[in-house]
């Protein structure tokens, strides 16, 4: 069983659109392609939080026009959405940094051999920057 990744699909999708316009199955696929999420997307969730991102001034839309087959509505991500995915890379660069330490404790503690340890290198914790507060 899978913990659930509640409220984590915002930042992926403006992770997905940073690299350039994307229609939702497209996203739909790219989400998948490179586990992002660790499980597959509801299509219903995914065009519900893009809608809502396009509310809150996150992301842009608009049809595109194609030779052949259905129009496609093309989300991009707006000035606004890049600093939620600053925001979003910051916060997660110090909870990977908690969790690490948790999981590191927990091992510890524990002493149970049967479950994986975190990859131990003393000098650096990952990614990191210099000014985080954690």
């Amino acid at each position: 069983m899978q913990p659930p990744m509640w409220g984590f699909l915002q930042p992926c999708l403006l992770l997905l659109l940073k690299e350039g316009p994307k229609h939702g199955y497209s996203l739909m696929e790219e989400l998948s392609r490179r586990k992002l999420l660790g499980q597959d997307v509801d299509v219903g969730n995914l065009y519900r939080t893009l809608r809502r991102m396009e509310g809150e001034g996150l992301v842009e839309s608009a049809w595109s026009e194609q030779n052949s087959g259905p129009n496609k509505r093309v989300y991009q991500i707006t000035p606004q959405g890049d600093e939620s995915l600053m925001f979003w890379a910051n916060a997660l660069e110090q909870r990977t940094s908690m969790i690490y330490n948790f999981l590191t404790e927990f091992h510890r503690i524990t002493d149970n051999p049967g479950q994986p340890k975190p990859n131990s290198n003393a000098d650096q914790e990952p990614f990191l920057g210099e000014d985080n507060p954690i």
